[in-house]
């Protein structure tokens, strides 16, 4: 696992794994709490504890805001 973004805003850590399967995603981290979402959407793949939708928002922003780092993360994890 890598951490691209850590605790850059609202305390959240931006995760990805390599070699992870399609679609591109990232796993989203607070507080024990874990929200996996596609990059592509920007929609919730999976969760393990539920964030409220405030917390939502403020992911999917915090992802938007950084498209093109996590894009180009995403492809060179998935070529190594």
């Amino acid at each position: 696992m890598v951490t691209i973004l850590n605790r850059r805003q609202h305390g959240f850590d931006v995760r990805m794994y390599p070699g992870d399967h399609d679609p591109p995603h990232v796993h989203v981290w607070k507080g024990g709490r874990q929200v996996k979402i596609d990059l592509t959407t920007m929609e919730v793949i999976s969760a393990t504890h539920r964030f409220n939708s405030r917390e939502i928002r403020q992911i999917v922003n915090l992802l938007r805001e950084h498209e093109s780092l996590l894009a180009s993360v995403w492809q060179r994890l998935q070529d190594s």
